[in-house]
């Protein structure tokens, strides 16, 4: 009977589960809004990037951000993750193996990106309807999800004033985390 068999274990799991995801949710958007060229003056990046430097200070001293990838945040967001899952199996008795481990953080990081594309393309969709005049936080969306909608906007033109493309980059995200994400999943599963 390992530590998570009662509801005060399953409690505690829930909840390290949720702070685990919160840091690497942190860190994926640090990644996104670096990739995007997203305005670092905004307040919503500067919170994003306080709250995420001194977690990223070890990694960007091995790889330091040039340009528009911030791998530190990517390599923090895979170490943390590895870290919670060798952890969860040390308390439940079970031994996952590195190639388990790094597996499922590599699965972990990629949903979470993609995840996170997905809603930030529903948000900026929906504030362009709500509010399609100048708003400072649709600002922030429209550059986090330029960049991710840019190559379908070429190939699908606006059909009667209506852009189409968000609807083909949410199609290709969710394809994508199925099929892809999805693939490399079932062979983390062959390792436990």
């Amino acid at each position: 009977m390992d530590n998570f068999s009662s509801p005060i274990g399953q409690g505690g799991l829930y909840l390290l589960q949720f702070l685990v995801g919160l840091v690497i949710f942190a860190l994926m958007l640090r990644f996104l809004l670096r990739a995007t060229h997203a305005d670092w003056r905004h307040p919503i990046v500067q919170f994003i990037a306080k709250i995420t430097n001194p977690l990223c200070a070890l990694a960007n001293k091995i790889v330091p951000t040039r340009g528009r990838w911030d791998w530190a945040a990517i390599i923090t967001a895979l170490v943390i993750h590895a870290i919670f899952v060798w952890g969860v199996g040390m308390l439940t008795g079970r031994d996952f193996g590195a190639v388990a481990i790094a597996l499922a953080s590599v699965t972990e990081i990629l949903n979470q990106l993609l995840d996170m594309m997905f809603w930030l393309i529903i948000i900026q969709v929906i504030l362009s309807w709500v509010s399609p005049g100048y708003n400072p936080n649709m600002v922030i969306f429209n550059q986090l999800t330029n960049p991710i909608l840019a190559p379908f906007q070429r190939f699908i033109p606006p059909i009667g004033g209506m852009d189409l493309s968000p609807l083909a980059a949410i199609l290709a995200i969710k394809l994508f985390q199925i099929v892809v994400v999805g693939s490399i999943a079932q062979i983390a599963q062959g390792f436990l």
